[in-house]
């Protein structure tokens, strides 16, 4: 497990070695790098990229860091973990809370970036979302022990598609999972959750200048696919893509098409994306387009 001491943290990545060029994965609040290595490490190992995800900070070792944990902590410790390793410019994916991290990364240190993919992305956070946000954070305040099986049906409910729920084997398999891979916990997760909070960040994306694919997810009731796609309507150039019969957790429920997605974006070049951009190519493509 490599690490590297940068920004006054320890930070822990994985890293599949190799030549290829590389792809830098984030993940969301109070995940850890592991959960890529189910299904997008190996698609994008085995199209020759090279693939390397940190976690963020809030999780130990770092759940407690100097600097608190800020978007723009986190987008900095990211640009030194792509400096460190000699990266730039790179290809950088991020979910959920990642693709805030990136988003900030992309305005901050563009010329780190050829090119970056939003999953389950948003500029600013709706009604429900400063909910979820708050809850977690009370719960957390309050000391209660939750059930395990409470929190599975919880997690299935709030992360997975209706077509899922509604799919007897697949729903008993998640639920095996969030009973038995509890969710992180802790003073660092807590404040991942309110790294978004009154927040609005669309102003700042319609200057942002790197190649960029929104992918967002049909049934996601924690981060809507409209907010992928009012990401997109607001960067020059920006292409959006909709994964149908998938909620929060779309790259793992539909990792195939997720993948396929993010691959042919990779695959174009990032010169005739800016140009294209330029030119007043349109911004957005329909639901499900590439």
């Amino acid at each position: 497990m490599p690490s590297a001491p940068l920004n006054g943290i320890d930070v822990v990545f994985d890293d599949s070695g190799g030549d290829g060029e590389p792809v830098v994965l984030v993940n969301g609040t109070g995940a850890t790098r592991t959960a890529w290595r189910a299904h997008q490490t190996p698609a994008l190992v085995a199209a020759g990229y090279r693939v390397i995800a940190p976690d963020n900070r809030g999780l130990p070792p770092n759940a407690l860091p100097p600097g608190g944990i800020t978007l723009e902590a986190m987008a900095a410790d990211l640009a030194a973990l792509i400096e460190h390793l000699a990266l730039p410019p790179c290809r950088v994916v991020g979910f959920s809370l990642g693709a805030s991290v990136v988003g900030e990364l992309c305005l901050t240190r563009p010329e780190l970036v050829s090119r970056a993919v939003l999953m389950a992305g948003r500029a600013r956070v709706d009604t429900f979302g400063d909910a979820v946000s708050r809850a977690a954070g009370d719960l957390h305040d309050s000391g209660a022990a939750v059930p395990a099986s409470h929190e599975a049906v919880f997690r299935a409910l709030c992360y997975l598609s209706p077509h899922t729920l509604h799919d007897p084997r697949a729903v008993q398999d998640w639920l095996d999972v969030f009973t038995y891979s509890r969710a992180a916990t802790g003073p660092g997760v807590r404040a991942q959750y309110d790294a978004m909070r009154d927040i609005d960040q669309l102003p700042r994306y319609a200057a942002l200048d790197v190649p960029l694919l929104c992918i967002g997810f049909a049934d996601d009731v924690m981060i809507p696919a409209a907010a992928g796609r009012e990401i997109a309507d607001t960067v020059p150039g920006a292409r959006y893509t909709e994964i149908e019969r998938c909620g929060h957790y779309g790259h793992l429920e539909r990792p195939a098409e997720v993948n396929a997605a993010m691959l042919d974006f990779f695959a174009h070049r990032p010169e005739a994306a800016r140009a294209a951009a330029r030119a007043g190519s349109p911004r957005t493509l329909g639901r499900g387009g590439a």
